[in-house]
């Protein structure tokens, strides 16, 4: 695959799952977007080659910041290979700005070894975080992971109100 190939699946991919994610959120989704990415792991290992040891170090290097469209086909895509898979999904999206997470193997291939089966735009894998809450067929925020400080507040109202039950509560001897 060649770079351009490897740009339009980018675009492509990306379209699909801000067209997907609206259909389950509440919130609009900005088409501008920039990118997260994010490798299986940190960690250099014996089964990566050395050229894939020198991405996983440049891909360290960009982490928790967000990258344009070029700026992540330079760290994904070399010389004709790609990372083996990426998952991408939606971080969270602001009027302004939509942050896509990628998360990537680091083992570097061609595209004869890419999933085709599977994936519509190889090798980028579309997909969406539910909330732990969250119910077939309903909508919910896409900014749900930014609310933790909120999550574990009514977590602890909660656990607070069933202790004061549980200790108001008179044995039954």
């Amino acid at each position: 695959m060649d770079k351009t190939e490897f740009e339009y699946r980018l675009i492509e991919s990306t379209r699909e799952l801000i067209e997907f994610t609206q259909t389950m959120v509440t919130n609009s989704i900005s088409k501008n977007v920039e990118y997260l990415i994010e490798p299986s792991s940190r960690l250099a290992s014996n089964h990566l080659n050395e050229r894939e040891l020198f991405k996983l170090e440049q891909i360290n290097l960009s982490k928790g910041k967000p990258q344009s469209i070029q700026q992540t086909i330079d760290l994904l895509y070399d010389f004709g290979l790609t990372p083996l898979w990426i998952n991408a999904e939606i971080s969270h999206s602001f009027k302004k700005r939509t942050l896509i997470n990628l998360t990537c193997s680091r083992r570097f291939r061609n595209e004869e070894q890419l999933n085709k089966k599977v994936d519509k735009f190889p090798p980028f894998h579309i997909g969406v975080s539910l909330p732990p809450w969250h119910k077939k067929g309903e909508k919910f925020n896409i900014n749900w992971k930014r609310h933790r400080l909120k999550l574990k507040l009514y977590s602890l109202i909660w656990k607070y109100k069933y202790r004061k039950r549980l200790k108001n509560k008179k044995p039954n001897c």
